[in-house]
């Protein structure tokens, strides 16, 4: 009887470790198998939108400098604008009204 407590003792002391490290292998090969999923259906819909990604063509939008020479770029379609700093207006405006002014020399 000693020696069959013995060599169980052997046995589980001998197998213990290993059957430790597959728990724990397959442990962290299912968490990063979830994580993965989860990463790839993960909804970007409510992510913050960069509101200057979009390149607007003159027919999308209406361009105003306002009195304190902000520009504002209103979009047509929805009515939404953004108001850019004193300094950004004063240049894109300029760009834009040297840009007409081309076109009314040129005769276009």
């Amino acid at each position: 009887m000693k020696q069959l407590k013995i060599s169980i003792s052997e046995f589980f002391s001998k197998y213990t470790r290993l059957a430790l490290n597959v728990i724990a292998g397959v442990a962290i090969a299912y968490t990063s198998f979830k994580l993965g999923t989860e990463y790839g259906n993960y909804d970007r819909k409510n992510d913050v939108v960069n509101a200057y990604a979009h390149a607007y063509s003159p027919s999308e939008i209406s361009i105003a400098v306002n009195e304190s020479n902000e520009l504002i770029m209103i979009e047509r379609a929805t009515g939404e604008y953004i108001v850019y700093s004193d300094t950004i207006g004063q240049t894109i405006f300029g760009m834009y009204a040297r840009r007409i002014h081309q076109e009314v020399i040129n005769g276009k």
